[in-house]
């Protein structure tokens, strides 16, 4: 298992890790779904976090047969999603705060990698006052391909200018996780709606309960 030691900078993933967003995806996916007369599972609703179109589409069809829209279906989600956020907004992970607010106070560069578009990160994040606790953000809208290849976290690495293996990815999704170990991050996953199987175990080099146990991991670094 690798150390943390060298790490010089930290990057997250978004949507169950710093917001409680997962719930919201799920919730309204399935809801999408039924409004189209096709039911979709909650294994299948977890199975399409951080997935772009060109991931997502093939399972649609693999669930539903060709007949299934899936843009039709994501959009009738956003709009739903998006009436309910607009209305309730979306409640920040316990220690999300606290964690960032560390990380500036010790000198560590941080990045976000989401797979949302910057615009729905601001909208997300603005409200606790922790969209410019950023060093940068890398958009899934902004690489070719998306998780689970390691892309992003390639990107974030060099807009942070560090090499991968001085950073320490933070993922909550399997997909997540394989993204970031293939990109060289120190991988930490603190599971959200899914708990690691094996493989994804052994891909990440720590599993905690919660962000502000980051502390703990970088207190040599610090």
């Amino acid at each position: 298992m690798n150390t943390c030691s060298g790490i010089k900078g930290v990057i997250f993933d978004m949507d169950g890790v710093l917001v409680d967003s997962e719930r919201l995806y799920l919730r309204f996916w399935r809801e999408a779904c039924a409004a189209f007369g096709f039911d979709l599972s909650e294994e299948q609703g977890l199975s399409l976090r951080s997935n772009s179109p060109e991931t997502a589409i093939p399972k649609f069809r693999a669930w539903f047969g060709e007949k299934a829209d899936y843009a039709a279906i994501r959009d009738k989600r956003r709009q739903m999603m998006a009436q309910y956020i607009d209305t309730n907004g979306v409640a920040l992970k316990d220690g999300a705060a606290e964690i960032l607010a560390f990380l500036k106070t010790n000198g560590f560069q941080v990045a976000l990698a989401t797979a949302s578009p910057v615009r729905r990160a601001e909208h997300y994040l603005a409200p606790h006052d922790l969209f410019d606790k950023f060093d940068t953000i890398v958009s899934g809208a902004e690489i070719a391909h998306s998780k689970p290849a390691p892309d992003i976290y390639l990107q974030a690495a060099a807009a942070l200018a560090l090499s991968p293996s001085a950073c320490l990815a933070v993922e909550d999704s399997p997909t997540g996780v394989q993204s970031a170990h293939d990109a060289g991050c120190f991988t930490v996953m603190i599971p959200d709606l899914t708990p690691p199987d094996t493989a994804t175990a052994r891909l990440a080099d720590r599993v905690l309960e919660h962000l502000t146990d980051i502390k703990m991991l970088l207190a040599d670094n610090a």
